[in-house]
């Protein structure tokens, strides 16, 4: 069998999301790594996003003091180098 270690996605400061031999999903942020199958990535990728759209509902209607995503930009974080 062929050795699968492919970077998905990666942001200096935050983690990175990889695949790997094991057909397992492993996403790292700062010092915390969750492994999870191909389907339960899938599953958290959306749920995450549905979670950004109901934010932005919230952040629209002013239900929310303040803008919590006004300055985001990727930052380097106290976990990683």
């Amino acid at each position: 069998m062929d050795e699968i270690n492919v970077t998905l996605a990666e942001m200096s400061g935050l983690g990175r999301v990889w695949l790997c031999e094991c057909n397992s999903i492993h996403l790292s942020i700062g010092p915390v790594t969750v492994t999870l199958a191909p389907e339960a990535f899938l599953q958290t990728a959306s749920m995450v996003r549905y979670a950004m759209e109901q934010l932005a509902v919230i952040v629209a209607a002013k239900e929310v003091a303040g803008d919590p995503m006004q300055g985001f930009e990727p930052q380097h974080s106290r976990f990683t180098n």
